[in-house]
C-alpha cells in the first residue's frame, strides 16, 4: 500500500535509533597492578605471554597456571595507562568499533584542595580527557560519562562532596563530556545502594543543577527517587542461560524508575540497561560465571535488555579484567566480543 502524498510513515526497526553505548573504563591498569593481578609467579618475561589460566570446555571453571594469579586474560603486552598513547588508542579502537563513548570510573582524593595531580585516577582523567579533545578534534565522535568510583568503600558525604565539586569546577563545562541528552554532565552514582538516602540528598542536593545523577540501584523505591535522576543497575553477572527470568527483571526495575515522576528540573528519570559479554571472577574471589559462547552472550544480552527501551546502554565493560567482563581485545577473546557488539550497534 502506497501512503497518500505528504503522509508520514510510522518508523521502521531500520530508522528507530539505536540507543548509546558508553562502556565502563576503569583507571586502575598501572604496571604494579598487573604485577599484583598476576602474581610473582607469573612469567613477565616471556614473549608471548602466555594465558595465565585454563578455562574449561563450557568457558568457566577457571584454574589457575600460577600461584598468586587471579586473571584469566593477559593483553599482548604488559602496558599502563599513565601511557597517554595507550588511552589515546583505547578511545580510537572503541570509537571505531561505534561506541558512543566510556563511562570513566574516577575517585578523587577526597580534598576540598585537591588537583588533576592529586591521585593517579585524576591524573589518568585528565589524559583521557585530552585525547577526547583530540579525537573529536579529528572529526571522531566519542564523549564520556562520569563513573563515581564509590562501591567498593562506603565514603564519607564530605569525600563525595568535595571530590564532585573538584570534578565540576574541572570538567563542568569540558566538551569531552556528552550532553546529547542533558546539558547537565552525567554521572552515575557506582554504589548509591549502599548509601542512605539522607547521603544522596546531602550530596545530590546542591549539584543536581550540574550533575545529571544517576543512581546504582538493585531496587527502585519511592523514598530514594527524588536524588536521583534515574537509574543504571551495574549487573555484571547478568546470565541469560541459568537466569532467563532476568529480562523480566531489567524490565520491572526499568518500568519502576520510570513510573516514579519527574525530576527536579522536569526532565522524566533516565534508564541505563546493562550489556556484558561474560563474566568471569572465579580466581578473584568469586563463584559465578557467565559463559561468552562465542559471542552470542553480548547479542542475547543487548537483544533481551534492549526490549526495556533503554535510554542507555551500560558496556560492563571495556577493561574490567578481575571479574571477566572486559571487551577490550586481548590473548583469550581476540576480537571476537567487540565485532559482534559492533555488528548490532553500528
Amino acid at each position: 500500500m502506497t501512503a497518500p502524498a505528504g503522509a508520514q510513515l510510522p518508523p521502521t526497526a531500520t530508522t528507530l535509533a539505536k540507543p548509546p553505548v558508553f562502556a565502563y573504563y576503569y583507571l586502575w591498569w598501572s604496571a604494579n597492578h598487573w604485577k599484583s593481578a598476576l602474581g610473582p609467579n607469573y612469567p613477565f618475561s616471556a614473549s608471548p605471554l602466555p594465558l595465565p589460566a585454563t578455562l574449561d570446555s563450557t568457558g568457566c571453571g577457571a584454574k589457575s597456571r600460577y600461584v598468586g594469579n587471579t586473571l584469566t586474560d593477559v593483553p599482548g603486552r604488559i602496558y599502563s595507562q599513565d601511557d597517554a598513547g595507550f588511552i589515546e588508542a583505547d578511545v580510537r579502537q572503541a570509537a571505531a568499533a561505534g561506541l558512543t563513548g566510556f563511562l570513566v570510573n574516577w575517585i578523587g582524593t577526597g580534598s576540598a584542595t585537591q588537583s588533576a595531580t592529586s591521585n593517579p585516577y585524576s591524573k589518568r582523567l585528565q589524559v583521557l580527557v585530552n585525547a577526547v579533545h583530540k579525537v573529536n578534534a579529528a572529526g571522531i565522535p566519542f564523549k564520556l560519562w562520569l563513573s563515581y568510583k564509590a562501591s567498593a568503600t562506603v565514603l564519607s558525604t564530605s569525600y563525595i562532596s568535595n571530590d564532585l565539586a573538584y570534578f565540576i569546577r574541572t570538567y563542568g563545562s569540558d566538551p569531552a563530556f556528552d550532553r546529547a541528552q542533558s546539558p547537565k554532565v552525567t554521572m552515575i552514582w557506582q554504589g548509591s545502594r549502599k548509601y542512605p538516602a539522607s547521603t544522596l540528598s546531602s550530596v545530590g542536593g546542591p549539584l543536581r543543577s550540574k550533575l545529571r545523577i544517576l543512581g546504582d540501584e538493585t531496587t527502585w523505591s519511592a523514598s530514594r527517587a527524588p536524588y536521583l535522576d534515574g537509574n543504571a543497575y551495574y549487573w555484571s553477572s547478568q546470565n541469560p542461560y541459568a537466569n532467563p527470568q532476568s529480562f523480566t527483571q531489567l524490565a520491572t526495575l526499568a518500568a519502576a524508575v520510570r513510573a516514579s515522576g519527574a525530576n527536579p528540573d522536569g526532565t522524566s528519570k533516565v534508564w541505563v540497561a546493562p550489556i556484558t559479554p561474560g563474566y568471569n571472577k572465579q580466581l578473584a574471589g568469586g563463584s559465578a560465571c557467565v559463559p561468552r559462547r562465542g559471542g552470542q552472550t553480548i547479542k542475547t544480552l543487548y537483544t533481551g535488555n534492549g526490549a526495556t527501551n533503554p535510554n542507555a546502554f551500560g558496556l560492563i565493560s571495556w577493561n574490567e579484567i578481575s571479574e571477566g567482563s572486559y571487551i577490550d581485545p586481548m590473548t583469550r577473546y581476540g576480537y571476537q566480543d567487540l565485532n559482534a557488539l559492533s555488528s548490532l550497534i553500528r
